[in-house]
């Protein structure tokens, strides 16, 4: 269980870009999945990504948060329908602007 709704999520990122004008990066882990994946939330847009070293790649680009977690990610990933699968959560950005 990951211990935070998408909208809380969603709430916290776009405080990141709205009120700081901070580009979080937020990691997610999800439960049986060897690699940690990544929403980075920009101005303008926000990403999707597998990050860990050598395994990088996958980037996906949406206009909207809402969108991304919508949408079908990299490894077959759908945020709306796996969200109960994330088991960890890190931002250091989050941290940072004491707002996690």
């Amino acid at each position: 269980m990951s211990g935070y709704t998408f909208e809380e999520i969603k709430g916290l990122l776009l405080q990141c870009i709205e009120q700081f004008q901070c580009e979080a990066e937020l990691r997610l882990k999800f439960a049986g999945r060897p690699y940690e994946y990544m929403i980075i939330i920009y101005d303008d847009h926000c990403s999707f990504l597998r990050c860990g070293t050598g395994e990088q790649g996958g980037v996906r680009c949406f206009a909207s948060i809402d969108a991304l977690y919508r949408a079908e990610q990299i490894d077959g990933i759908v945020l709306e329908r796996d969200w109960g699968d994330i088991c960890g959560f890190d931002c250091m950005d989050f941290e940072i602007l004491g707002i996690w």
